[in-house]
Order: C-alpha cells, then structure tokens, then sequence
C-alpha cells in the first residue's frame, strides 16, 4: 500500500511494508522516515491501531524535519506522537471541523 502525504511542501510517500531497511539502523523497527527518498515505511505487520500511531510518529518527525530541525529529540517525538494519536483517535469528529 502507497500513498501520499503532503508535509512542509514536500511529497512524502507513506509505504506500508514487512520488510525495510534504514540508512545506519540495524534494529527491527516499526516505522522509518527516509528524508532524503521523501518516504515513510510502516512496518506491514503491526495492527491497524499500531500502524496509526507509527504513522502520526514518522509524520512528526518529517514535520520537524521540513521546518528545519535537523535535530530531533526520540523522546519528545514519541511522548508527542502518543498524545496526538490519542487526541485524534478519541475525537474523530476534530478533524471534521
């Protein structure tokens, strides 16, 4: 599964996929989002609600990453990635406003 997201001007493509490797990253992750190729992978076999909130922490990082910080803090990444998925996941009509 492919599709687009736009973030900072920037296509991203999201691809949902078992099997990724990053740049410098041996580890299995959930989720990766490749700056340079504009591409975010989420791994295929998480649940759906896995792979929603991976989704919302790949795009955190792409959003901070397009309004220039290089740098980025895991820990605040995923403390805010968890509560956004939660906020949006809890309130579905927000996004309907």
């Amino acid at each position: 599964m492919e599709e687009n997201i736009k973030v900072g001007g920037m296509t991203y493509i999201v691809k949902v996929q078992e099997h990724f490797k990053s740049h410098d990253d041996e580890r299995n992750l959930w989720g990766y989002c490749d700056y340079e190729q504009q591409i975010i992978y989420i791994r295929q076999s998480l649940s759906d609600q896995k792979k929603r909130q991976v989704l919302i922490h790949e795009l955190t990082h792409a959003i901070l990453h397009e309004v220039g910080y290089k740098e980025q803090d895991e820990e605040l990444v995923s403390r805010f990635s968890i509560g956004l998925h939660q906020v949006l996941n809890d309130n579905p009509e927000l996004l309907s406003v």
